[in-house]
């Protein structure tokens, strides 16, 4: 952690930073907007998602993990909530369950609710995510189980208190840089690419005064390695917690980009995790205070496009030249021939999750399923040039590696190989990236 000393100066500097800083005041109030916060931090010790190679649960809480929600209205508009968790990633069988108890309770439509995980590493197990990954007991599932059913009612109550909660407000939306993300498929790219663009919603209340901040970055959130097992955020939550410390009563929610193949660059250590948190949210800050005015308009889309896996011939070249410890190719094998006993025949497609929402005359956030490399979001603003255009993975339901026709031809851990932690039969067709480009288009009224 952060020496006292330095975080005491760094604390007092940081304070006489504002969210509204003077000649920058968004304009009059056109929206309505609700915040609500809530901890999903597990009561007991469970497994923590991510690193195959941990050998024990949880330790203890080495900061808390959140979710939060930011409900937006606009005139006779439907209500949209965006949900963002301290988690490695949410599955469709969780989103779907939280989506139907607000449909019910509130009557919000599946497009208007967006789900997005931070993808700590140090967050617990959820659903049955990554399963291949880990040797638990009977026990620990049904530990991990329990978990997921408080989760999810833990969502719809954070949801309807942000919906209930909602206010006169303004938007604002800038753009700032932080420059700790490296591209890791350094085997195959030496220079690969990277994306360290800062996108911020700001949202004001009718009087000033800040309610929330949405921000996001497209970097695995991995500072902390397999050897910490103590729940923490890792970069995302010491971002988070910093923006909401330097700004008192404002809920900061962290929207994770198309990082998958990006990793924080140095990390291993908490006062690494420090240092980029801290990064993050200087970045958050300097560009709140150019925040252009988003006028009063919500369109919101929601599609699930099926990403085809590649056929036998081709999964049997893959499985062949896969290196991967024994133990994870048998419990793969155990996965799929359950999968023909129930089913018949492997799947032949993945549905994939897709969502735009319009703020305003020229925000676009588009939300994709998946661990998402950083080539859709270069493509999709080449594509929309007039446009602002964030693009979040890590939305709705993270189910593997959504690769690039470049990174699949490549190949490696992103190109296909994690498809075996995550039990997916084998890695994508080249036709990928097409079908997602194309229901993007489609959801944005372009085709």
């Amino acid at each position: 952690m952060i020496p006292t000393m330095k975080r005491r100066e760094f604390l007092t500097a940081a304070a006489t930073i504002g969210l509204t800083p003077r000649g920058v005041a968004l304009s009059t109030p056109t929206w309505q907007a609700g915040v609500a916060t809530i901890d999903i931090t597990p009561e007991s010790s469970l497994w923590m998602a991510g690193f195959a190679r941990r050998t024990q649960p949880s330790q203890g809480i080495a900061m808390p993990l959140h979710a939060k929600a930011l409900a937006l209205k606009c005139g006779r508009q439907p209500t949209a909530v965006l949900v963002t968790v301290d988690l490695l990633g949410v599955t469709a069988r969780i989103t779907g369950r939280v989506a139907a108890l607000v449909q019910r309770r509130h009557r919000i439509r599946r497009a208007d609710l967006l789900f997005n995980a931070s993808h700590t590493h140090c967050g617990p197990v959820v659903d049955e995510q990554l399963s291949v990954a880990y040797d638990l007991s009977p026990e620990q599932w049904a530990a991990i189980r329990a978990y997921t059913v408080q989760l999810e009612d833990k969502l719809a109550a954070v949801i309807g208190s942000a919906v209930s909660g909602l206010r006169p407000a303004r938007l604002g939306y800038a753009q700032g840089e932080a420059l700790f993300a490296a591209n890791r498929r350094v085997k195959f790219t030496p220079q690969g690419p990277v994306d360290h663009s800062v996108p911020v919603l700001r949202v004001d209340g009718a009087e000033g005064a800040p309610l929330a901040v949405v921000f996001g970055y497209a970097c695995h959130n991995t500072t902390l390695q397999d050897t910490f097992v103590r729940y923490h955020g890792d970069y995302a939550g010491v971002a988070q917690a910093a923006l909401e410390q330097r700004h008192p009563g404002t809920a900061a929610l962290f929207v994770a980009g198309c990082g998958a193949d990006a990793n924080p660059m140095p990390r291993g250590t908490l006062e690494l995790v420090e240092a980029h948190g801290t990064a993050l949210a200087d970045a958050v800050d300097r560009a709140l205070k150019a925040a252009a005015p988003i006028d009063p308009s919500l369109r919101t889309a929601y599609g699930n496009g099926d990403l085809p896996f590649a056929g036998e011939a081709a999964r049997e070249r893959w499985r062949s030249q896969l290196d991967i410890d024994e133990v994870y190719m048998r419990r793969h094998a155990a996965l799929m021939k359950a999968a023909i006993t129930r089913d018949g025949r492997l799947p032949t497609a993945q549905p994939d999750p897709v969502q735009v929402w319009r703020l305003g005359s020229g925000l676009t956030l588009v939300a994709l399923g998946g661990e998402v490399v950083v080539d859709y979001a270069f493509r999709l603003a080449r594509e929309y040039p007039e446009r602002r255009m964030w693009v979040a993975g890590y939305s709705n339901d993270v189910f593997g590696y959504v690769p690039s026709v470049r990174v699949l031809r490549e190949g490696g851990y992103e190109g296909g190989d994690a498809m075996i932690y995550y039990g997916r039969p084998g890695p994508f067709a080249e036709a990928v990236e097409e079908l997602i480009i194309g229901e993007v288009r489609r959801l944005t009224g372009d085709r």
